[in-house]
């Protein structure tokens, strides 16, 4: 066996890696499209703190805190709106909390 195949076969795939390649690939997607300015590091937090809070309601704990934890870096970027803000304006639109929802453009 060779040496490049000795490294493949080493090489375990993990659900906790698996959670970190996809974060790692989410929060690249998410830096492109403020970027791009299709969505604010505002609406992703609202939204991924959203997911948290359901998450929280239902029992995972442990997920809950991570995506808590995203949510914050998220909030943390731009304006730097607070956690706690944006918990409490979850009631005030569901999904729609500070913007979370891009406006549809108008067509002209």
């Amino acid at each position: 066996m060779d040496q490049k195949n000795k490294k493949t076969e080493d090489f375990e795939i993990t659900p906790k890696l698996v959670f970190d390649m996809n974060l790692a690939l989410y929060l690249d997607l998410v830096a492109a499209l403020e970027g791009a300015g299709a969505v604010t590091y505002r609406q992703m937090a609202a939204r991924v703190l959203n997911i948290s809070m359901d998450a929280r309601a239902d029992g995972d704990t442990n997920l809950s805190t991570v995506l808590e934890g995203i949510a914050q870096g998220f909030a943390g970027h731009g304006d730097g709106l607070s956690i706690e803000l944006l918990k409490a304006a979850r009631g005030l639109r569901e999904d729609d909390a500070m913007g979370d929802i891009p406006m549809r453009p108008v067509d002209d």
